[in-house]
């Protein structure tokens, strides 16, 4: 997987990464602290954004791979003839992940950036990064508390099945890309059990964030 330099975040702004596997919920929670008024960065979107979108982006990945990787009715990136390209082609497929990844963060550097601005002077701000693969690249030492969404995996393939139409081969292959949860644990700061109903999961989600921030608070005065 390409690893591509993760920007700082500005002068103030304290991250708080959000992760968990697929069919986890993680989203969901995102969702939860959005609503709430926290704000959250969805690196998954950007990163669809990138090739979905006009902009730098699309048109760098077209530059590089040509016109016939272009959708001629949308504009937009032709994804079915890239991922056939990425395939079995691994140069192919870390060029198109540093293309993306790039851009990716490129956008994440305006928005923390544009949120700064609106902060008044010598106040903190704390900005979520929604981030599916943060584990997988190596990304834990640019987030100052990591939360982490768990749910068993039978329960994690039967939503994804269910709720997004994908077959249970699919979700186990995804599944086997990523960091398994006992990894997770070992690597994540605070825990929401998503397990079962979603009953309770609001309440479980805002008392991970309040968590999360406790942990910021305690890292900004044991640095003082």
């Amino acid at each position: 997987m390409t690893h591509v330099s993760v920007p700082d975040a500005p002068p103030g702004v304290h991250r708080i990464g959000l992760t968990g596997g697929i069919g986890s919920g993680k989203s969901t929670v995102g969702k939860i602290w959005a609503r709430e008024g926290h704000h959250v960065i969805d690196l998954d979107a950007l990163s669809r954004a990138v090739l979905d979108q006009p902009g730098d982006g699309l048109e760098e990945a077209i530059a590089h791979f040509g016109e016939e990787y272009r959708d001629s009715a949308t504009g937009r990136a032709d994804r079915a003839a890239l991922a056939t390209l990425v395939f079995n082609n691994s140069r192919a497929r870390a060029e198109l992940e540093e293309i993306v990844h790039r851009h990716l963060w490129a956008e994440v550097a305006r928005l923390e950036k544009d949120l700064a601005k609106t902060t008044a002077a010598g106040a903190s701000l704390l900005v979520v990064h929604d981030s599916p693969l943060l584990f997988e690249l190596g990304h834990d030492a640019h987030y100052e508390a990591i939360v982490v969404v768990l749910t068993p995996e039978e329960e994690r393939i039967d939503r994804v099945v269910r709720e997004r139409g994908k077959t249970r081969e699919y979700v186990e292959g995804v599944i086997r890309a990523q960091v398994c949860d006992k990894e997770r644990q070992a690597r994540g700061d605070v825990f929401i059990d998503n397990a079962g109903a979603p009953e309770g999961l609001e309440t479980r989600a805002d008392a991970a964030f309040a968590e999360a921030c406790d942990i910021i608070d305690d890292r900004l005065h044991a640095a003082d």
